[in-house]
């Protein structure tokens, strides 16, 4: 799987070089008609130069890389789109200067796709979600979740707390945060002292954080080891298939948090449903599982309500697609046999801070219980 993944890579960057090469020369063609083969020659090297930092395991430089490609790919598509309209009309010859306004409104829609995709990664929005569970519950409970923060170098201490303050506004009384918590280790986060911030996020709310693993926390065992610390010292609950019973807002809910499918011998959501005393499982019962890859085994157990992420609703168009073809619910919210599923799109961002087509978020979920 994973040389098809490079395999794939490779294509990816031969395609968008040569595309974009072909794009910058139309962009200055009027005025360096000669440098046809230079442009492409320059834009094969420097996007090969970024292709090979992903064999020295710098991904966020090459998939950044590839990233901008596809906008300048983007672009081309939008304005031949724009160029077609205006040649059916008869426009392009009819108006002096049209050129030079087509090769401007090229670089303008360049550089918006770039801004959007950066402001779409630093700017979350609040997505709002009412269920009722087919169960008794003396109060509403209002949930946050939020997954895939991957706190690191390009996400800290200034996302968390703006996180701390939507969690104020909504009145928040429980956070579930399943999963990629850290961008694989916790230098960085300890390095420009996150803790503060994160402990602010886990005091923004009446009843705390209920956090699991994904499988940026558990590619290596002193990081697993030094995660799972990181985030019990700001009073978050970690449950690393574990199970326990939190109340919010005066009603006792009961729930699971799963490892990511990356260890391979986690437990299964049964064995850990079983872990629940009987009169647990009479309360709202929640599972966190950061992939929303075993929805099938899932919705066979008496769960009200799963949170997953990882997917990020594929952060950069049209990978929205791809998820969505792989996955039973890649993004959003679903009612399936008595389980709500609610997988987000993640409040952090992997590797670049792009997304088009998909944005930061926190997902508010006012839970009620049956009339």
């Amino acid at each position: 799987m994973r040389m098809v993944f490079l395999t794939v890579i490779v294509v990816l960057f031969q395609l968008c070089a040569y595309a974009v090469g072909r794009g910058l020369f139309w962009l200055i063609e009027p005025y360096l008609p000669s440098v046809r083969a230079l442009v492409l020659a320059v834009t094969f090297v420097v996007s090969n130069a970024f292709l090979a930092t992903l064999f020295f395991g710098q991904f966020r430089w090459g998939m950044g890389y590839l990233a901008v490609l596809w906008f300048g790919v983007l672009t081309m598509l939008i304005i031949c789109a724009i160029s077609a309209v205006l040649h059916k009309f008869g426009l392009m010859a009819s108006m002096t200067g049209l050129g030079l306004g087509i090769r401007l409104l090229a670089v303008a829609t360049f550089s918006g796709l770039l801004g959007l995709s950066i402001y779409h990664a630093y700017t979350p929005t609040v997505r709002h979600l009412s269920i009722q569970l087919d169960k008794p519950m003396a109060h509403p409970v209002r949930l946050a979740m939020v997954s895939d923060l991957h706190l690191g170098s390009l996400f800290g201490s200034k996302q968390l707390d703006r996180l701390a303050h939507i969690l104020n506004e909504q009145k928040v009384d429980l956070l579930l945060m399943p999963g990629d918590i850290m961008d694989d280790d916790t230098e960085v986060y300890e390095a420009e002292g996150m803790q503060a911030s994160f402990a602010g996020v886990v005091n923004a709310t009446t009843s705390g954080v209920v956090a699991s693993l994904g499988n940026h926390d558990l590619y290596d065992v002193d990081s697993r080891l030094a995660i799972a610390q990181a985030v019990r010292a700001t009073g978050a609950l970690l449950l690393d298939d574990q199970v326990s019973v939190v109340v919010a807002n005066g009603v006792p809910l009961s729930i699971i948090g799963r490892y990511d499918d990356h260890v391979k011998d986690r437990k299964t959501t049964a064995q850990l449903f079983d872990q629940l005393p009987m009169a647990a499982r009479q309360n709202p019962v929640i599972l966190l599982d950061h992939r929303p890859s075993q929805i099938d085994e899932n919705i066979q157990l008496p769960i009200d309500v799963q949170v997953s992420g990882h997917t990020h609703n594929g952060q950069v168009f049209p990978a929205n697609f791809i998820v969505k073809m792989i996955n039973r619910v890649a993004y959003g919210h679903a009612h399936i046999d008595g389980t709500h599923i609610i997988v987000s799109s993640g409040y952090g961002f992997w590797g670049i801070p792009f997304r088009l087509g998909s944005q930061s978020e926190v997902w508010v979920i006012e839970m009620r219980g049956k009339d």
